[in-house]
């Protein structure tokens, strides 16, 4: 049961009482994929602010979660503690903190509205219709990124795709055929993504690795929040093109000769 604490007016605030966009410090951890430890580290070494307190509950927000993937992002190109406070350390010389955060906070959570997941290895297996010896599936699984090992869960940065492979099982398409068709889609939208990213921000090329000035950086932040909207509806919008095609092409001509096969008996 969750221990209520005090907040800044008086009433008690429990952890199920959160807002959304509000987190717990396990809650942040498990939302960035790290460690509480790792995040307690970070707010110490002064790259990661502190906790808004309610009583005795630290209250963490999507700033924070911002912050956190760009860390862990540093991270994972090899730059150190170190070297990433004094990266942040230069962007805010000298600059309005507001349009380097609001940049930061684009770049993270532009196109990443859902939160991740934790299923279970009994889980994935009702949900597949595997069974519990389909270690091999389930390695493909995570060699594709839909899923990640957590000790002895796993962890979907995007429910949705799990949902939806889970309704193609139940329409019957196996398991296999899934990951090849996922793998498929995976590297041609990786493409297309990649081109429409190029062609948005090629006109801020010219500042190469230096930081460019507040207005553009806060011309940037608002065209990559109007990407989103864009590139779903473009992507929406071709892949159903594509359907259409692919069901004259593959059931038109089927559905032409059954229905020529029957006129031909009926004369």
């Amino acid at each position: 049961m969750n221990n209520p604490t005090s907040n800044r007016r008086g009433r008690k605030t429990s952890k199920s009482q959160l807002a959304d966009g509000e987190y717990t410090i396990d809650d942040l951890a498990r939302r960035c994929s790290t460690t509480v430890r790792n995040i307690r580290a970070y707010q110490d070494r002064g790259i990661l602010e502190s906790p808004e307190k309610r009583g005795r509950l630290g209250v963490y927000f999507d700033s924070h979660a911002a912050r956190l993937d760009i860390i862990n992002n540093l991270l994972d190109r090899g730059y150190s503690i170190d070297n990433i406070r004094e990266l942040l350390a230069a962007w805010t010389d000298g600059r309005n903190l507001e349009d380097i955060l609001g940049l930061e906070k684009a770049i993270a959570l532009a196109f990443s509205t859902e939160a991740p997941r934790e299923y279970s290895l009994a889980d994935l297996v009702k949900m597949f219709g595997l069974n519990s010896s389909s270690k091999s599936m389930i390695d493909e699984a995570v060699k594709l990124g839909l899923i990640e090992r957590k000790r002895t869960k796993f962890v979907a940065p995007s429910p949705r795709l799990i949902e939806a492979g889970a309704q193609l099982i139940k329409l019957g398409m196996p398991f296999e055929e899934i990951l090849d068709l996922l793998r498929l889609l995976r590297g041609n939208v990786q493409r297309a993504a990649d081109g429409l990213v190029k062609i948005a921000v090629a006109r801020f090329d010219e500042f190469g690795d230096e930081l460019p000035p507040s207005e553009t950086i806060r011309e940037l932040s608002q065209l990559i929040w109007q990407l989103r909207p864009l590139a779903h509806q473009t992507i929406r919008a071709e892949a159903e093109l594509a359907l259409n095609r692919s069901l004259r092409n593959f059931l038109g001509d089927r559905l032409s000769a059954v229905i020529e096969n029957m006129q031909e008996e009926q004369s």
